[in-house]
């Protein structure tokens, strides 16, 4: 009987049985950090396989059906799970706004978890949401082209000519709506050509070394300084207005520049017309650039500033300055497109660069907005590709929150 007393006060073993009880939970605990560690690296890879999505739905919206797209979507989602050997796919679903151009989609997966089932947590679901938008600004662009006679060589303005046309098609198939891309197109020489309708316009001067009206062919040349690099409006004297001069015989050729539209055809048309001829005056085609970017006479078909509209400028030159009215001194020809480069910047409008095989790069280089905006072409088949890609940046979506 003492030795069952003794036994029943004996509290010695109770160490090891409170401790079998609590490694339970403990090993659970351990084995939940373990499987959060790998829910989190699952949710990582979802998260970038929905933005892939997203922004994939969002680019092919405008030319595939929306069961085709969930099939493209549920594909890619596969695709990028696949490579994540914790988790595995749940569900899926994408939401395909058409009048406000906004894509929603959203994923789901599971991660079979390993020691937290003794807890009896047998999966973690992780989910992913994204969303991307499409067109969702508007976009007026002028393309500022050197039609020069240098252009002529090496295939330089066939390549133009095909690249511009496939620059006006990815716009085309970018914008949703009508007027949410709009094109302009300033061929420049020397000169630049206005539609002979004009020849009444206030903004216009006659000079007695001008042409009579009548016999105007749309020529005009540089400003009055310091008008020549801006954009002031021609609304003061006659040193503010546009000079009508005769077309050179080297740029009688020169195609008309085309103001700002989304009338595709008319783009197209342009660029058709466009021949190589003249020697080279880039500050004259800057300065156009900026006129077909702004609301005032000469070229009024800009919109007024507003949120949601973003306004490019793409400047292709192959060659360095030659000719302005003023001057055949090449440093006061740059001088004269430092300053209207300056002044394009000044307005807000993005300004990309491009020089063919020839040119001063620094000039162009510096015209650009940012340095990463001046690209440098080495041969007339480099023309495509460059323009593809300023097309491709212009026109892209974007995620959203």
């Amino acid at each position: 009987m003492s030795l069952l007393a003794r036994f029943g006060k004996d509290r010695s073993g109770n160490v090891a049985m409170l401790f079998g009880l609590a490694l339970v939970p403990v090993l659970g605990l351990a084995g939940a950090a373990l499987d959060y560690a790998r829910a989190s690296t699952a949710r990582a890879t979802l998260d970038a396989a929905v933005d892939s999505v997203a922004l994939m739905v969002a680019r092919e919206a405008s030319r595939l059906s929306d069961s085709e797209l969930r099939r493209r979507a549920e594909a890619l989602i596969r695709a990028n799970i696949a490579g994540n050997a914790d988790a595995a796919f749940g569900s899926f679903s994408v939401s395909v706004d058409r009048p406000a151009r906004r894509v929603s989609v959203s994923a789901q997966a599971e991660v079979q978890t390993s020691v937290t089932r003794i807890l009896g947590v047998e999966t973690m679901p992780v989910s992913s949401v994204a969303q991307a938008g499409w067109g969702t600004n508007r976009i007026e662009l002028a393309l500022v082209l050197d039609n020069t006679g240098s252009m002529g060589d090496l295939g330089k303005m066939v390549e133009l000519k095909k690249a511009t046309k496939a620059l006006i098609r990815d716009m085309q198939k970018a914008s949703t709506e009508a007027g949410q891309i709009r094109v302009s197109i300033v061929p420049f020489a020397t000169q630049v050509r206005m539609d002979e309708g004009n020849r009444n316009a206030d903004w216009l001067r006659f000079d007695a070394a001008s042409p009579k009206r009548k016999d105007w062919k749309g020529c005009i040349m540089d400003r009055d300084e310091p008008y020549d690099t801006g954009d002031a409006a021609a609304s003061g004297g006659p040193e503010t207005r546009y000079p009508a001069v005769v077309c050179k015989s080297s740029e009688s050729g020169l195609a008309t520049i085309r103001p700002l539209t989304d009338t595709w055809k008319d783009l197209n048309d342009t660029v058709d017309a466009m021949t190589a001829g003249g020697n080279t005056n880039v500050a004259i085609g800057v300065a156009w650039g900026m006129a077909a970017l702004s609301n005032g006479a000469p070229l009024t078909e800009a919109q007024p500033n507003a949120a949601g509209l973003t306004r490019y400028m793409i400047v292709l030159t192959d060659g360095d300055n030659t000719q302005n009215r003023y001057t055949t001194n090449q440093a006061r020809i740059d001088a004269k497109t430092r300053d209207a480069c300056t002044a394009a910047k000044a307005t807000g409008a993005q300004v990309y660069t491009v020089r063919v095989v020839a040119g001063n790069a620094n000039l162009l280089r510096n015209c650009a907005t940012k340095a990463d905006m001046f690209y440098d072409v080495k041969d007339a088949a480099g023309i495509g590709p460059v323009i593809e890609e300023i097309a491709r940046q212009i026109s892209q979506v974007r995620l959203t929150s």
